[in-house]
């Protein structure tokens, strides 16, 4: 389950600035009916990301500043390189090993 959630109002220089967030709930819950009774038992998982800043003006219109996570980004990137560099390399030494074996 995924919702979009206003935060609590903060008054700065005679502007409203009002945090935006992704809230996921993960909800898991269990019940076993047996002969020595009921038992149940339960999880949960709750992530909040910041996604964006509202700011309000008296007599203007509101303006939605979005936060990026760059850091995301970058990761997925390194990730992506870890994944492809290899690939590479071994295409490499491949067509590198075949050069030598037809000179020969």
């Amino acid at each position: 389950m995924s919702e979009i959630v206003e935060g609590k109002p903060v008054r700065v220089a005679g502007r409203e600035l009002v945090p935006v967030v992704r809230v996921e709930k993960v909800v898991r819950r269990r019940a076993f009916v047996g002969a020595g009774g009921l038992t149940g038992e339960g999880v949960g998982f709750v992530h909040m990301r910041p996604v964006a800043v509202l700011e309000r003006q008296s007599g203007a219109a509101a303006r939605r500043i979005p936060i990026s996570d760059v850091m995301a980004r970058l990761i997925g990137g390194l990730l992506l390189a870890a994944l492809i560099i290899p690939l590479l390399m071994m295409v490499a030494v491949h067509v590198a090993r075949a050069c030598v074996t037809r000179e020969d």
